[in-house]
């Protein structure tokens, strides 16, 4: 990753109104790099094909060093972070995507690429049982490790996260339309702040550029890029959902939707892309096993760190634990064990690295 002034021009670059994403890759496939363009005489660049005089203008009027430091002093004062194509945290499933942004801006973290991400989309005027729907999925999907992806929207995308948000562990991001600085919906914004300690909330436009109706459709490429697969709660016939399922089709995710009545107009998108062969689920575990991600119930667990096959009762006791904590009581309910036999289990289970004790004989899974 390039440190110090280098990472000044990419970020010079990004935040130049007009310069989208062809106009960086022809500035820089002629010159070489974000420097060079930095650099290059003004006649050079009205050489470049391809690339309007008036944008041409703003890269010269702005091509000043001590501007753009204090700009970028100014960005990371307001606890927002940055990063290119060329980073080495740049996320690695944004790479092989079409169009992938040239650039991110975030506050909190983004997504880890070793671990498993889903993005929840749907109506923004999503029905009571729609957002009843995306509240459990986010839940069940954090609870397992599951990193939920969405968009910060009403309805759907903001039930989903706060379902997330719910368990303990739960990660979520939130992709945006508009700049990092700005809430939107404004009445999110209890949700934005906590979102930059639970995740993070990225977006590939500058701080400052507003929601406009346009950066909406093409932030869906990064919801789906992010993912691993799409769950579609609840479209209808014209929702942005299927955008995003469409761009998600496009980069070989699979789409797993939550089916609807036939009568019901804020289904009809959900059931057309089951028909057309998506995948039908009622809850987290059929995402879960579609990809093919562990969770604890899976019969055979192995201990990562010995190598060793779990006794019998320890597997029972295993596979009623969660990231969510439990109480060695309800250890005990769900399993039906005694409580010394499910101490005796969480125990090997905590020496064996398998899961962690939270205080007050309560446990989880660790991950």
């Amino acid at each position: 990753m390039k440190t110090g002034e280098d990472i000044l021009y990419p970020f010079w670059l990004s935040c130049i109104q007009g310069v989208g994403t062809k106009t960086r890759e022809r500035l820089i496939n002629y010159f070489g790099s974000e420097k060079a363009v930095f650099q290059a005489d003004s006649e050079k660049l009205y050489e470049v094909n391809g690339i309007r005089k008036d944008v041409i203008q703003k890269l010269i009027d702005s091509r000043n060093i001590e501007n753009i430091s204090k700009k970028w002093q100014k960005m990371c004062d307001a606890g927002t972070n940055f990063t290119y194509i060329g980073a080495e945290n740049y996320p690695e499933k944004l790479k092989n995507i079409y169009d992938p942004p040239y650039s991110l801006f975030y506050r909190g973290e983004l997504p880890d690429n070793n671990k498993p991400a889903v993005a929840v989309v749907g109506a923004r005027n999503a029905t009571y049982e729609g957002r009843c729907i995306a509240e459990k999925f986010g839940r069940e999907l954090a609870k397992y490790g599951v990193q939920v992806i969405s968009g910060l929207a009403r309805g759907v995308d903001i039930k989903s996260q706060t379902g997330a948000m719910s368990v303990v562990r739960g990660r979520t991001f939130a992709v945006l339309g508009c700049g990092i600085d700005i809430c939107y919906p404004r009445q999110h914004i209890n949700e934005y702040i906590m979102m930059q300690t639970r995740g993070g909330v990225i977006s590939e436009y500058a701080p400052g550029v507003s929601p406009v109706a346009g950066n909406f459709p093409r932030r869906n490429r990064i919801i789906s890029g992010l993912s691993d697969g799409i769950l579609v709660v609840q479209a209808g016939k014209k929702s942005g959902s299927l955008i995003t399922a469409e761009l998600g089709l496009e980069q070989g995710k699979d789409i797993f939707v939550v089916p609807g009545s036939i009568n019901d107009s804020f289904y009809y998108g959900s059931n057309e892309l089951i028909k057309n062969g998506a995948c039908l689920v009622t809850n987290g575990r059929d995402i879960l096993d579609a990809l093919g991600i562990f969770y604890s119930e899976d019969i055979e667990i192995k201990n990562k760190k010995n190598n060793l096959l779990l006794e019998t009762a320890e597997k029972i006791v295993y596979a009623s634990l969660s990231l969510e904590p439990a109480h060695v009581s309800e250890v005990a309910s769900e399993t039906g064990l005694g409580i010394p036999d499910v101490m005796d289990c969480l125990l090997s289970l905590e020496m064996k690295g398998l899961i962690d004790t939270v205080g007050n004989n309560y446990y989880a899974i660790k991950i």
